[in-house]
């Protein structure tokens, strides 16, 4: 591992010297404020070790299902941050409360004073929401459109440049790492996201949007194919750090491909910030009508059709599914000063120490996409595009996910620039009628709590 190290770091000495990009200097101010860290005589390499702490509490109050309330450690990161030279900078970033405890793994090329290509485990370009420290973001929980819609972090190559007046990155990944693979073919995606902006001290504001293409991990062969088995799980738990419960889910079967793609706007003047983006996840599904139509053979049902064409045509043929998302946010720092604005990163910068920022957040939710008739059969409800299709219990690929619209209002203060207190309260109004489980669940009230410590 040393000699592999020892070659990265000689890599960065031999493309020779150029100032410190705005990337490079945000990520060596972390460095310098390292506990344990090391620098070079001639200041090119660098290298601290650090950590994340986030403690919750939280309380909630039932409706119909029973929800847990309590305090646990949400978070226990460790990172490490180095600077290899003029050019190069990595990061390693783990959390041992995460089952998939590698969060963050890159390293980074700084091409030129504006712009780097990064290679490893990172954040996929969409949605400023998405993309966004859990540190920095104003909120203790993501909303339950990013939750549900959001990319997350996968394995993969970018680059991004950030120009005063735009912003750009896209990069093309593989799946998301894991503990345990299924057979067959890995996931991929292509993502990216654009902005146009202005920046000042006082005003700034950006416009824009992403898009992201996927196609999904298999999860194993069925009938000698990878193709016509995978899955992908829409799912939030409301905003909730202790209770997990999945109050919003959409399992959807056969998918041969998903198409995510939002718009986002943000501004501030001084202490004010507004932002607002919306989501939409179109999802392609294709089953294997030839299996299907085999093994209808031999049977009533089987004898109806000629051939796979008739048999497709009356199940309906495959249809996608769309589910969507909107969140307006807003804060105000009451004491401390200005909200500052990230050229690198395109998003609001956490407040300085000894600031008091009140938030509120708006968000609706969808993960519905049914159609066709309603029906019940020994307790569990199901969708059908006829009564004919009902009575031989073959349902259509309507999806009732729920929908859910929240309101959360916070009360931030910065002890220092690297400690926190925050209080959140939320208000959800769900609406998941056709699942069993919590179609009885209607007004869920939260109160969250959480002291987040880094160095």
């Amino acid at each position: 591992m040393k000699k592999y190290i020892a070659a990265v770091m000689l890599a960065g000495g031999i493309l020779g010297l150029h100032a410190q990009t705005e990337a490079q200097t945000e990520l060596q101010g972390k460095i310098d404020e390292g506990i344990v860290k090391f620098t070079s005589p001639n200041g090119k390499y660098s290298f601290r070790v650090g950590a994340r702490i986030d403690v919750d509490g939280e309380l909630n109050f039932d409706d119909h299902t029973d929800r847990t309330s309590g305090a646990t450690l949400s978070t226990a990161r460790l990172r490490v941050l180095s600077r290899l030279g003029d050019h190069f900078d990595f990061k390693l970033d783990v959390d041992f409360m995460d089952k998939n405890f590698i969060k963050d793994a890159w390293i980074r090329w700084h091409s030129n004073d504006n712009g780097f290509l990064r290679l490893g485990n990172f954040a996929e370009p969409f949605s400023a929401e998405n993309i966004q420290s859990t540190m920095d973001y104003p909120f203790i929980s993501k909303s339950p459109t990013v939750q549900a819609l959001g990319t997350g972090r996968a394995l993969g190559l970018s680059y991004r440049y950030y120009h005063p007046y735009f912003w750009v990155e896209g990069g093309a990944f593989s799946q998301k790492l894991a503990t345990n693979y299924m057979q067959g073919d890995m996931g991929w995606s292509v993502s990216a996201r654009l902005l146009a902006r202005y920046t000042s001290d006082d005003f700034n504001i950006h416009a824009g949007g992403s898009v992201n293409f996927r196609r999904p991990n298999s999860n194993g062969f069925a009938s000698g194919s990878d193709d016509y088995n995978r899955s992908v799980i829409f799912s939030s738990n409301l905003g909730n750090t202790i209770d997990k419960t999945p109050f919003l889910e959409a399992n959807v079967s056969n998918v041969k491909s998903t198409f995510k793609y939002g718009f986002e706007l943000l501004g501030n003047y001084k202490n004010v910030y507004l932002k607002g983006e919306f989501i939409k996840a179109h999802v392609n599904r294709e089953r294997d009508w030839d299996s299907m139509y085999n093994g209808f053979l031999g049977t009533l049902l089987g004898t109806m059709f000629p051939g796979t064409d008739a048999f497709k045509s009356f199940m309906g043929g495959d249809q996608p599914a769309n589910f969507e998302g909107v969140s307006v946010e807003a804060g105000v720092l009451l004491i401390g000063g200005d909200y500052r604005y990230s050229s690198v990163d395109a998003m609001m910068k956490r407040p300085r120490k000894k600031s008091l920022e009140l938030v509120g957040r708006y968000n609706y939710t969808s993960l519905n996409d049914y159609y066709g008739m309603y029906n019940v059969f020994y307790g569990m409800g199901g969708f059908y595009d006829s009564a004919m299709h009902a009575s031989y219990q073959m349902g259509n690929q309507s999806v009732a996910g729920g929908r859910v619209n929240s309101v959360t209002v916070g009360l931030n203060y910065w002890i220092t620039n690297y400690l926190v207190a925050r209080l959140d309260y939320t208000y959800n109004h769900l609406n998941n009628y056709y699942n069993m489980n919590f179609r009885d669940d209607r007004d869920l009230h939260s109160l969250s709590a959480r002291i987040g410590f880094e160095f």
